[in-house]
């Protein structure tokens, strides 16, 4: 019996002491977790007593220190720096000696994710961990704390491709295409040659990692990408493709110095194009964009039924020799318009008016074979010429016949400034009645009319009598006074400040013999 009551007292006081050990940990606990929610609880106070919207010391975004900064102006001081960058020469490297350079402004460049890098700053050392927030606060109080947030960059894929292909040009080797050339014994094809070409997705993709690994904003190198490239148009292509299937002359040599370029450039646009069966091709695409750099310059041109002076005035004249010539070619016309007015290079209904987006010469191969387009420029005449396989019979021929209705015309007289020096005061084109004009084709076999198909309708405005009055001058206020008066459509206006500008004021002029 003894025995038992010993074991009973020990167990119960066993149970004692595991009770009073396990009430000692729980107040341990329950007073760590009071200390560590209070503790959390200064924290807690702390970071928000210091939150006061404002990026913490030593935080940086891209390059540029926000310390102290509110969301407000460090947004501003980042837009400044990737403003700022823009001004940043890069240099892109083709081959030793080799190499241009480019301002980043000039490529695009772009931060497209400023707003979230800024925000990312502000909310530094703030959310989250509220230790880890104290610890930053802290840190940053002592001027200790170094966080940069870096901000990602890009280039405008439009800008730089533009840039980077212009600039690269005068150290690459253009491929050259074969051509068809005339020789006293028949049309030759030239022989083509591989070039280089610079591979401009590549190129950029190269630049933006430059920029977004680690850059320091400064000015550096970046090596170009450059790849062979064959010409767009073989011998092979070109082979058999000897016959003339349709030529057309118009004479433009006594145009304007700017309309002279223009209707050259715009022939050379042309000039060269190897079309395969079933392909379209756009006339205003080939010769665009209509600018000093691809060869242009201002000449007159038709406006809202009247003349004025644009950028690549005369390419007109190209696209409606052209058309001509395609329609002796027999290829598919897609598109075509006439010109509000009458034109002097061609009959009524044989032009092919260009403007801009507007209105175009679009044509389509219908053949089974490639043509060729050659034009040639000779002695002020410019020739278009398309090359193929000739399949028609010998003895086919085809007419294509003006067909005009006129109206009542117009009367007075109409003036328009031209590129000669003031004192020039000439007819340009005689008056003419509102015009309706159909073109018809016709075709011949063996001397033998088989068909006669109407091919377009077009309309023209009436227009008066044009003279043409100079303009140019060493002085641009006199410039401007001649434009000003044609203005008018005052001849009088117009005659009397011509010879105020060349004789000076009437009251000044020479009055030698007067008593």
């Amino acid at each position: 019996m003894t025995t038992k009551r010993k074991r009973r007292r020990r167990r119960r006081r066993i149970r004692r002491q595991t009770l009073r050990g396990l009430c000692l940990m729980g107040m341990v606990l329950v007073c760590a977790a009071a200390v560590f929610a209070g503790t959390q609880a200064v924290l807690s106070s702390y970071v928000k007593k210091n939150d006061d919207g404002r990026i913490l010391s030593g935080v940086s975004v891209g390059h540029t220190d926000v310390s102290g900064m509110s969301r407000e102006e460090a947004l501003g001081a980042v837009q400044k720096e990737v403003t700022d960058c823009g001004a940043v020469v890069v240099t892109l490297k083709i081959a030793e000696g080799e190499e241009f350079e480019a301002s980043l402004k000039e490529l695009g460049l772009s931060s497209p994710k400023i707003e979230e890098a800024v925000d990312n700053a502000v909310e530094f050392g703030k959310n989250g961990n509220t230790t880890q927030s104290y610890k930053m606060i802290k840190k940053a109080e002592k001027k200790k704390l170094k966080h940069r947030i870096p901000l990602e960059y890009e280039l405008g894929q439009k800008e730089a491709a533009k840039i980077l292909s212009s600039r690269s040009q005068a150290f690459l080797e253009t491929p050259v295409n074969a051509a068809i050339v005339q020789a006293p014994e028949g049309a030759q094809v030239t022989e083509s040659h591989e070039g280089e070409v610079l591979n401009t997705e590549q190129t950029i993709e190269n630049l933006t990692q430059f920029l977004n690994d680690d850059w320091d904003g400064k000015p550096g190198q970046v090596q170009a990408v450059i790849e062979k490239k064959d010409a767009p148009v073989t011998e092979e292509d070109l082979a058999g493709l000897t016959d003339i299937l349709g030529s057309y002359t118009t004479y433009y040599g006594e145009s304007g110095e700017g309309r002279t370029k223009n209707v050259e450039s715009g022939a050379n646009h042309l000039n060269g194009i190897l079309l395969r069966p079933g392909e379209e091709q756009s006339a205003n695409e080939a010769m665009e964009p209509y600018t000093i750099e691809n060869g242009y310059a201002e000449a007159d041109s038709y406006e809202s039924n009247t003349v004025v002076q644009t950028m690549g005035g005369g390419i007109c004249q190209v696209s409606s020799t052209l058309y001509n010539a395609l329609l002796f070619a027999e290829l598919e016309i897609v598109e075509r318009y006439p010109h509000s007015m009458l034109v002097s290079y061609v009959e009524a209904s044989k032009d092919a008016a260009i403007a801009d987006d507007l209105l175009d010469l679009v044509f389509k191969n219908n053949l089974d074979s490639p043509i060729y387009i050659q034009a040639v420029l000779s002695e002020g005449n410019l020739t278009f010429n398309i090359y193929g396989k000739e399949t028609r019979s010998p003895d086919r021929t085809l007419t294509f016949i003006s067909d005009s209705a006129e109206s009542e015309g117009t009367e007075g007289k109409r003036f328009v400034a031209t590129e000669n020096y003031i004192g020039y005061y000439a007819i340009q084109s005689y008056a003419h009645p509102e015009i309706t004009a159909q073109l018809w084709k016709v075709v011949t076999e063996n001397g033998q009319e088989v068909s006669r198909d109407a091919i377009n309708y077009s309309q023209y405005m009436a227009v008066p009598e044009t003279y043409g009055v100079g303009v140019l001058s060493d002085d641009p206020a006199d410039t401007d006074r001649m434009n000003s008066a044609i203005m008018t459509q005052n001849e009088d206006t117009i005659q009397n400040t011509m010879n105020e500008i060349i004789y000076g004021p009437a009251d000044t002029q020479n009055t030698e013999g007067t008593p």
